[in-house]
């Protein structure tokens, strides 16, 4: 009797391991999962006004919630091929995260990519002179790998919220400062 329940207690072992273990195991190591995030918002002010706040090291902790500064390396972070280090705000610890410009128009257009062993992101921003305002449009695309892919599905709202956030914080910081 005790060697039934012995087996009967190994196949359930088993399958419980092929069908829940080996699934989320392969998951964790192989490919990575794209997420896409988006936000907009209005700003009244110009396009050139705006612009520097995107990338200039003084200005984006300014309007940035969990950006803790921006760590220059060895050039100014303002063309193709430059990079940064992000320091972000983790609590006890904070996150390094290392930036590049892929591509920069003044005023207009700028690309960033950055990574961690958890995701690599490509920034898009895309800024639009309206009259007296500009639209500003951020698009960042996520591939998580790893324990990342497991924990995207639960962050989707709240990169979104958190992207439109910090772009109304931005909005605040730079018609503010565009009074003074």
């Amino acid at each position: 009797m005790l060697e039934l329940i012995k087996r009967k207690l190994f196949k359930i072992i088993f399958w419980l391991f092929v069908l829940i273990a080996l699934p989320f195991s392969v998951l964790m190591f192989v490919g990575s999962q794209r997420y896409v995030y988006h936000a907009e918002v209005k700003i009244n002010s110009t396009a050139d006004n705006i612009f520097p706040y995107l990338y200039a090291s003084e200005k984006v902790t300014v309007w940035q919630t969990s950006l803790k500064s921006v760590s220059l390396r060895d050039n100014e972070f303002n063309q193709p091929g430059h990079t940064a280090t992000l320091i972000l705000d983790g609590g006890e610890k904070d996150h390094r995260i290392p930036i590049t410009i892929e591509a920069i128009l003044p005023s207009t257009h700028l690309r960033t990519s950055s990574e961690s062993k958890v995701f690599k992101t490509q920034t898009t921003w895309d800024l639009k002179a309206v009259g007296d305002h500009s639209i500003v449009r951020q698009e960042v695309i996520c591939f998580y790998s790893g324990v990342g892919r497991l924990m995207a599905p639960f962050l989707t709202d709240d990169a979104e919220n958190q992207l439109q956030a910090d772009l109304n914080q931005l909005r605040e910081t730079v018609e503010t400062e565009a009074v003074k």
